[in-house]
């Protein structure tokens, strides 16, 4: 045992929890538990149908193979939002302790392919239930010397395990919504289970290190370091666009991305119209499984498109119903939309992804998930902010037509991402001086 975790005295001290807390864990605990035993009776239907039930059974329970190396870094971003940032790490972790093995962990089954196919991890698996039985079970198989978490997903029992294991807990490139922060406002004593854990919460931005304070995290443990994915870029050549080149066949093209269903009905107009006007249009889904479904909606509007998943058939709509693409699909385009901002429920996606393709960026007025980002792009007039699809539309058509007006808008987007870099190599450090 002791050649796989660290000696006790280079163990973080972690306060005991308040009788509020521990109140607010056994009730935890007790939901979770009968809400567990719901969810156990229809595995063998989930099954059938859910990919993730299939392929991630056995890991809900915490039944990992067992980890042997001494210094054994546990990894977990929960989606594709957070996925970016986890690669980019994990990368970074492996040239700072070369000798270090890297486990990882998600909920998404395209997040843990993509780990396994940059072969940084020697592990990948889904997140367990949050459960005694399952967080125990993997933490005595993995035991590892630290566990870093990619922006966001807090787990009462995945903190306690931590806790009570002295494992060095880190959230990295935190992000912490309103909606999370109102949460735990209103239940202090699981604010507790959860934060008080965290050796260390390396946020984006002032606003989430404002919103920890207000839910009682002592300031000592947070650190605003910036975002890492200005730091991340799509590597030239990591995802090959000749097939999306030919496509496009010459065209002015547009690209529409993490589109929600109420966007993609909101922009329909706007996609009918650019696509008569002769450019190629491609729309990416927030969740691709509603590709198929846009599809007839187009064909009911006299709107020729095709799948990715199905080829790149000629048409005057792409449907990009892929996964890993939209980054670099980016870069085709002569001005893009980012999903999630004209969506008022959603709070907007990364802007970071367009402006780091050098193309001209367009939101939606709902980006309160990177609301100082893009309070500073706008500042600098480096973007446009579209209230609805008429916004979009008139600024698509604008940028097309006005090459200088374009390039400086990108000119500026690109000073404020210089300004935003950094914060990858900032983390590095500060965790690096923490392990060493």
């Amino acid at each position: 045992m002791e050649n796989r975790a660290m000696a006790a005295e280079d163990r973080p001290v972690i306060p005991a929890l308040s009788l509020r807390a521990q109140a607010a864990l056994a009730c935890y605990r007790l939901g979770f538990g009968v809400a567990g035993m719901a969810a156990a009776a229809a595995v063998p239907w989930l099954s059938l149908y859910s990919r993730r039930v299939k392929e991630g059974y056995a890991d809900y329970f915490g039944q990992v193979r067992r980890c042997t190396g001494r210094d054994v870094f546990w990894i977990h971003a929960v989606s594709m939002g957070e996925a970016m940032v986890a690669y980019g790490f994990a990368a970074e972790l492996k040239r700072e302790f070369a000798d270090c093995e890297i486990v990882f962990t998600s909920t998404h089954p395209d997040v843990i392919a993509g780990m396994r196919r940059r072969g940084l991890a020697a592990q990948t698996a889904y997140f367990p239930l949050d459960t005694p039985v399952g967080m125990q079970r993997i933490f005595e198989r993995w035991h590892p010397r630290a566990v870093f978490v990619s922006e966001t997903d807090f787990w009462p029992e995945f903190s306690t395990q931590c806790r009570q294991r002295r494992i060095p807990l880190y959230l990295i490139n935190g992000r912490i919504s309103s909606k999370i922060a109102a949460f735990y406002a209103h239940c202090p004593g699981l604010a507790e289970v959860v934060f008080s854990a965290y050796s260390l919460l390396a946020v984006q931005t002032d606003s989430d290190a404002s919103r920890l304070l207000a839910i009682g995290v002592a300031p000592e443990h947070i650190a605003v370091l910036g975002n890492m994915k200005a730091d991340l870029t799509i590597a030239p050549g990591s995802v090959d666009l000749s097939a999306f080149i030919a496509w496009i066949a010459g065209r002015r093209a547009v690209v529409m991305g993490s589109l929600h269903p109420g966007e993609f009905n909101m922009l329909l107009p706007v996609i009918k119209s650019q696509a008569a006007a002769g450019r190629a249009v491609i729309v990416a889904p927030r969740n691709p499984a509603f590709a198929a479904e846009w599809q007839q909606i187009l064909f009911k509007h006299d709107v020729k498109s095709s799948l990715r998943s199905q080829g790149l058939a000629s048409a005057q709509v792409l449907l990009l119903d892929s996964m890993g693409e939209l980054a670099a699909v980016y870069s085709l385009a002569g001005a893009a939309l980012v999903g999630g901002s004209l969506d008022g429920d959603v709070g907007g996606h990364n802007p970071l992804e367009v402006i780091q393709q050098s193309v001209p960026l367009l939101m939606g007025l709902n980006c309160r998930n990177f609301a100082d980002l893009v309070a500073e792009l706008a500042a600098a007039e480096a973007m446009i902010s579209c209230r609805d699809g008429e916004d979009v539309e008139n600024s698509v058509n604008r940028l097309l037509a006005d090459s200088d007006f374009a390039s400086a808008m990108i000119a500026r987007a690109a000073a404020v991402l210089a300004a935003n870099r950094g914060a990858l190599a900032r983390t590095m450090r500060l965790i690096a001086a923490r392990l060493r």
